[in-house]
């Protein structure tokens, strides 16, 4: 792709490009999506497309120039932005009857997910995925104490 295609792709389109699509987990593929003013949504999701999806993790970030923000990309990607293809045909990626959930919620408490460097602002806007990622709540933390770290942000927010 080149820098023209997708700046029309994000000025333009009808849906955010998804521009890097990696199976990470069975079932699960990590997403990089672009939107406008230099934000980069790093997704991982068991389905491609959001349809059927629930409570996929996503992380937004945000840079302070286009510049920085395809620096960012080719960096967490290890490929040059030409290597990479808009909206890749990536659907047999998906193909799981039970995605591995579990893999990537010990991962994302431990540390283990890569995310990506140089942004200006970052957040992850669900407070579950936000309370493993902290460190707040753990893994295998029942539905209780789930609710009540819920309860708890959206009470101090």
């Amino acid at each position: 792709m080149t820098i023209e295609e997708l700046v029309r792709y994000i000025e333009l389109g009808k849906y955010p490009p998804v521009i890097y699509c990696e199976k990470k987990y069975e079932g699960i593929c990590c997403m990089l999506k672009l939107v406008k003013n230099n934000t980069v949504f790093l997704d991982y999701d068991d389905t491609y497309d959001d349809s059927g999806s629930e409570g996929a993790f996503r992380a937004t970030f945000k840079f302070d120039s286009f510049d920085k923000m395809i620096a960012a990309i080719e960096k967490f990607t290890h490929k040059s932005i030409c290597e990479l293809t808009i909206n890749p045909y990536c659907y047999d990626l998906f193909d799981c009857i039970e995605p591995k959930w579990d893999d990537f919620k010990l991962d994302l408490y431990n540390g283990k997910i890569g995310m990506m460097d140089n942004y200006d602002d970052f957040f992850i806007g669900d407070f579950y995925w936000d309370g493993l990622f902290q460190k707040k709540i753990k893994p295998d933390a029942s539905t209780d104490e789930i609710l009540e770290w819920i309860n708890l942000r959206q009470n101090s927010d």
